[in-house]
């Protein structure tokens, strides 16, 4: 019994094969949003509570800048290849990063209507409900608490989509002007792009009357594209530079800890004391670019740490890392949903609140497992039958 119990939650995974630095960035990241969403349950750390609030805005922003260097070294190595950018290659691509995150999504987004209709507010039938299916919902609104961690999904599935169209377009006058480094600079050209509409978008937002909060601003799709971007560029460098990366990989991560430091101060004198109203002109503009950059040259350092050798916390944080998607969209709209829904009214002694944090995390994390295990991972497997 006990065997058939380990088995159900065991995710066997070549460490070999793994970055890392990358697993310990993902891993210890969505353990600190985790901690962050159910931090209401263990209310005894007021200040260190803030503190870890702050860092899950910085957090984003981080598996922003991770996802976009990922996905920008698989695009920049096959349009290398192929030496083309075309259609096929687009459909290729969206099929691979479709596959890896639309089924996770559209399951907990009917799980979570479900949820939301057993209470009585039915979603299903409302225009909503097909904004959220066509990841719209934020275009022009800030989230609202129905799946509000969906924001983030909005930024990369634009992302997905705009990026590959910008260098389809580009590669046609790669076609006619014949130049010999044309693929190199239509990516850069693409990422430049990327980086200039978001800014002017967020400019325009300051100078309208009146502006935007910051913090609604900051989960709408079309002012955060260029965090993506910052990713795309460090994989631009890596490909294009290769040793650039290494041979600074230092001064990177003494970098890192100056640009926190600057970003930690600003959220903390300015930002903290009233998100809802803030509208001050370097919060809206280059504070993203400020924790954008931050966020590269972590990514930078932490991309050479190797394994030295497979302890239990390499296994545990390898596994948080793997599961870290279905952690992220199922542990706040369904799990503390049902926990808060079971558990009511909320517990008031230590002992409690400890118990039911507790349980949070737990069921969190193995939901998360037989998510990932036999439905998450099967289905990014279909990929392979359908690209062309």
């Amino acid at each position: 019994m006990f065997s058939k119990i380990k088995q159900l939650f065991t995710i066997e995974t070549d460490l070999s094969s793994r970055v890392y630095g990358f697993d310990i960035m993902r891993g210890v990241g969505i353990l600190i949003v985790l901690y962050a969403h159910g931090r209401s349950k263990m209310p005894f750390f007021p200040a260190f509570n803030d503190f870890i609030s702050v860092i899950g805005f910085w957090l984003m922003d981080l598996f922003f800048v991770l996802s976009g260097f990922l996905i920008g070294m698989i695009l920049i190595k096959f349009y290398e290849k192929e030496q083309t950018f075309n259609w096929k290659t687009a459909y290729n691509f969206w099929i691979r990063r479709w596959f890896r995150t639309l089924p996770n999504y559209y399951l907990v987004l009917f799980i979570t209507a479900i949820l939301w209709a057993i209470d009585g507010k039915v979603m299903f039938f409302k225009l909503k409900f097909l904004a959220y299916m066509l990841f719209s919902h934020t275009v022009a609104l800030p989230p609202n608490y129905f799946l509000m961690e969906s924001w983030t999904l909005c930024i990369e599935e634009w992302f997905y989509l705009l990026f590959p169209l910008l260098l389809l377009a580009g590669h046609q006058w790669i076609q006619r002007s014949g130049s010999k480094q044309g693929i190199k600079y239509n990516i850069l050209a693409a990422i430049i792009l990327f980086f200039t509409v978001p800014m002017a978008l967020r400019i325009g937002v300051y100078a309208a009357q009146p502006p935007l909060a910051w913090i609604d601003m900051s989960r709408m799709t079309f002012f955060r594209l260029d965090t993506i971007a910052v990713g795309i560029l460090m994989a631009w460098i890596n490909f294009y530079y290769k040793d650039i990366l290494k041979q600074y990989r230092r001064t990177a991560g003494w970098l890192f800890l100056l640009l926190m430091a600057v970003y930690l101060a600003f959220f903390y004198i300015v930002l903290l004391p009233d998100l809802q109203r803030q509208t001050s002109f370097f919060s809206f503009t280059f504070f993203y670019l400020l924790s954008g950059l931050a966020s590269l040259c972590l990514t930078v350092y932490m991309k050479e740490v190797k394994l030295e050798k497979p302890t239990f916390f390499a296994r545990f944080i390898t596994v948080i890392s793997l599961i870290s998607y279905s952690l992220y969209i199922f542990h706040r709209s369904v799990v503390m949903h049902l926990v808060d829904k079971f558990f009511n009214p909320a517990p008031v002694s230590v002992i409690e609140n400890v118990a039911l944090f507790t349980l949070y995390v737990i069921a969190s994390i193995l939901l998360s497992i037989v998510v990932y295990k036999y439905y998450e991972h099967p289905m990014t497997e279909l990929r392979e039958k359908l690209k062309k």
